[in-house]
């Protein structure tokens, strides 16, 4: 199939370019006017094309959870987020039983072999059990447990190798271990829902991880005489970080500390999803809990946080006007540096000749107006 993107803004690796995109055989075969061959030509003029957001971190969409466990849950998850630009994804677990991790394993192989109709599910970010019982979150402390290489061994294997991302708390017993697993088989460790110390956090580092799961949440908190995971995250440049920038999370203050100290090179937007994006206010589930929905912000009956109903394009346009990001660098930050932590920058996270044709085209208020995934039109709203 051959198709050319005409009339839009393109922000390619070298900046904002008035381009045509030609599509072949689902990657970017040309940027510029190319009649060569016959194209199925669609004008994009008055908008905005970005690479397609890479959403590592979340749990829903649609009405379907990922712990549901099934082909058609993860599908809809995809298939709901991609109408929000994002084209490819790692679908986060809850802190479970064995016996729900090996389901939902199971689920990841079928789902990164069959495809999506949406967005391309690159694997599974397993979060918790590895947790902190007092950094909890939305997480039930009855499947909190030390952290187990053997266990995390037959995930792998049962998941077809599925498994990208793994959240861990470097602090508790077995954590190191399973870090240094993680990171002889290519499996990013990233370090949250933690207690741990500066010196923790160095000692993980040293053993393997590279990133930190929803910077400010569920960790131990700031302070000058111990700064945590926080303070050593900002300051640590081997270290990328994500952020949940929905404006609830994570106050606008925060988010510009984050930006100055991770910026466009290692800060990485993230969802943090749950099943109510694109529903009404109500009740939902995440895992097993209750999760009440109300103006769009989640939280279960204590108060406590329960994952968003933020989507990539909001992220994106959150940063520039709360934090203060350029377009290039919000961008940047939900495509390329995502795809770079997962060693998947040489085919996707930016629009090059030869990558993926994964895109995004955006109007002048943010809103998607179609949705490109490997060269397919997974979702057109152009009138």
């Amino acid at each position: 199939m051959s198709l050319k993107l005409r009339g839009a803004v393109v922000l390619t690796e070298h900046g904002r370019e008035y381009l045509d995109i030609s599509i072949r055989d689902g990657r970017i075969s040309y940027l510029g006017k190319d009649d060569s061959y016959p194209h199925e030509e669609i004008d994009l003029s008055g908008l905005t094309v970005l690479p397609g957001f890479i959403d590592i971190h979340l749990h829903g969409g649609g009405g379907y959870d990922a712990m549901t466990a099934t082909y058609e849950a993860l599908n809809t998850i995809a298939i709901t987020h991609a109408k929000h630009g994002t084209t490819a994804m790692c679908p986060a677990s809850v802190a479970a039983s064995e016996e729900e991790l090996e389901g939902l394993a199971a689920a990841f192989k079928e789902v990164v072999e069959k495809g999506t109709d949406g967005a391309k599910i690159l694997g599974w970010h397993v979060e918790g059990p590895y947790m902190n019982v007092e950094t909890l979150g939305a997480h039930k402390e009855e499947y909190v447990r030390p952290a187990s290489v053997e266990e995390m061994k037959k995930l792998v294997e049962i998941s077809a190798d599925s498994i990208k991302l793994v959240t861990i708390a470097p602090e508790i017993e077995g954590a190191l271990d399973v870090i240094r697993y993680l990171k002889s088989i290519g499996v990013v460790a990233t370090m949250g829902h933690s207690m741990a110390t500066a010196d923790d956090f160095a000692k993980a580092v040293d053993a393997g991880a590279s990133h930190t799961t929803h910077l400010f949440n569920a960790m131990r908190k700031f302070h000058h005489r111990e700064p945590g995971l926080i303070g050593a995250a900002l300051v640590d440049d081997r270290v990328t970080s994500e952020v949940i920038a929905d404006g609830i999370h994570v106050h606008p203050v925060a988010l510009k500390l984050f930006y100055k100290c991770k910026g466009a090179e290692r800060g990485i937007l993230v969802s943090d999803s749950i099943e109510a994006v694109d529903l009404p206010d109500g009740e939902y589930k995440l895992g097993s809990l209750t999760v009440y929905v109300e103006s769009g912000r989640a939280r279960l009956a204590d108060g406590t946080l329960a994952g968003s109903t933020l989507t990539m394009e909001r992220a994106v346009k959150n940063m520039i006007e709360l934090a203060g990001a350029s377009l290039e660098d919000a961008s940047r930050m939900a495509s390329l540096n995502p795809a770079k932590l997962l060693g998947l920058d040489y085919r996707k996270g930016s629009i090059a000749v030869g990558k993926d044709a994964d895109l995004v085209a955006l109007d002048d208020d943010f809103n998607v107006r179609l949705t490109v995934v490997e060269g397919r039109i997974v979702y057109n709203n152009l009138k």
